[in-house]
């Protein structure tokens, strides 16, 4: 069973989306910078609601309209195993998001989970677009929406549907979720989640670019041999795989098209696991992929990123991959193994900064911070 609860939510205002849509924030971001509780409530200005609510998410964009419930996951009702993981984690990391979870309330973006289609949840969705206008905030520029569903008796059908699906799947937040479901055993915890149906889902590929240390192996493309064929790509184009057990390689400066050569055992298995565990660790030497700092991993909308790194140098091997389908990132997940890190880029992906959560936000600071709030609302 699944049990998601109602969230309490801060909507961020205008400084906020102008300070998130810069190259300063940026920069923040990546050196994981982490602003007080005053800052974040600050720049996120007030409640959208005194009561908790579940929000539909809605990302307009070039593959059409994605939709999810954005709610939290009560993990003190929800079986570990009901939420089923693709990808291993780092201990340290781990930790650090638990120390961080401790000494905040606020949750700045949720986890991505995928679940089976389900024709009620997809009509409770629907019915919720069509009967709301979307929350005005500063992101619908970009096609992020937000539903509110405050209403106690629409809350009880999502919450009483949910309890009928039977697993759901990790797609973005692996660490944040370990790390809350740790911090479960002292203190009952919730966790903000964005469910999508998995017919709403787009996953693109991660290429991957390996930087050589020292002189290249002279037997490389023989060994390559063992597991596909391997031939030239006119004109030396780069190249991108058009299906499954297809694998584009750039090697000193030409691009080759991978083929597996028809292993039936290899070929049920993901191509980044194929790849992975037949030609980055046993050729190359990339046996942990997570902490290997020659092993850089691009998501396909970085392809010009992509291609402009592997040109500029010469001790670079690349290798451009076919995405994974929606069931076949299902399967995998279901028969409990993991797949390599950066195996999929799964969207729709919520802006930080679209909206905060918290069950306790509001009342955490008393009426100092409702004084805060009162302020910004007359402002």
């Amino acid at each position: 069973m699944i049990k998601i609860a109602p969230l309490k939510a801060l909507q961020p205002g205008k400084d906020l989306f102008e300070l998130l849509i810069t190259d300063q924030a940026n920069d923040k971001l990546h050196k994981n910078e982490q602003p007080s509780f005053e800052d974040l409530l600050n720049l996120f200005g007030c409640a959208l609601n005194d009561l908790p609510a579940i929000y539909i998410y809605e990302f307009l964009g070039e593959n059409g309209v994605m939709r999810g419930i954005w709610a939290a996951i009560d993990l003190s009702l929800t079986p570990e195993n009901a939420i089923k993981r693709h990808e291993e984690t780092l201990s340290s990391k781990v930790a650090s998001i638990m120390v961080d979870r401790k000494g905040k309330s606020i949750q700045k973006s949720p986890i991505l989970l995928v679940h089976k289609k389900d024709k009620t949840l997809a009509a409770l969705i629907d019915f919720v677009v069509r009967t709301r206008k979307p929350l005005e905030n500063e992101w619908s520029q970009m096609g992020h929406f937000l539903y509110q569903v405050p209403e106690e008796e629409l809350v009880k059908q999502f919450v009483e549907e949910f309890k009928n699906v039977k697993s759901l799947y990790l797609a973005d937040g692996h660490h944040r979720l370990e790390a809350a479901f740790a911090l479960q055993q002292s203190r009952p915890q919730q966790i903000s989640s964005l469910l999508v149906s998995a017919d709403m889902i787009s996953i693109s590929a991660f290429h991957r670019m390996i930087t050589v240390t020292g002189a290249f192996c002279p037997s490389f493309m023989e060994k390559l041999k063992a597991h596909y064929y391997i031939s030239k790509i006119p004109n030396n184009r780069p190249y991108k795989p058009d299906r499954k057990n297809r694998i584009g390689l750039f090697f000193k400066g030409e691009w080759y098209q991978l083929d597996l050569n028809g292993d039936s055992a290899l070929s049920a298995m993901p191509d980044t696991a194929i790849l992975q565990d037949y030609i980055l660790a046993p050729v190359l030497g990339i046996h942990k992929p997570k902490e290997d700092e020659r092993l850089i991993c691009f998501p396909d909308c970085k392809w010009a990123q992509f291609l402009a790194e592997l040109e500029g140098d010469e001790n670079a091997i690349g290798f451009s991959l076919f995405p994974m389908t929606a069931d076949a990132f299902i399967t995998f997940a279901e028969k409990g193994e993991f797949l390599p890190p950066k195996s999929t880029w799964i969207a729709p992906k919520v802006p930080q900064g679209l909206m905060a959560c918290s069950s306790a936000a509001i009342e955490a600071k008393g009426e100092q911070v409702k004084d805060k709030l009162m302020v910004k609302l007359i402002r």
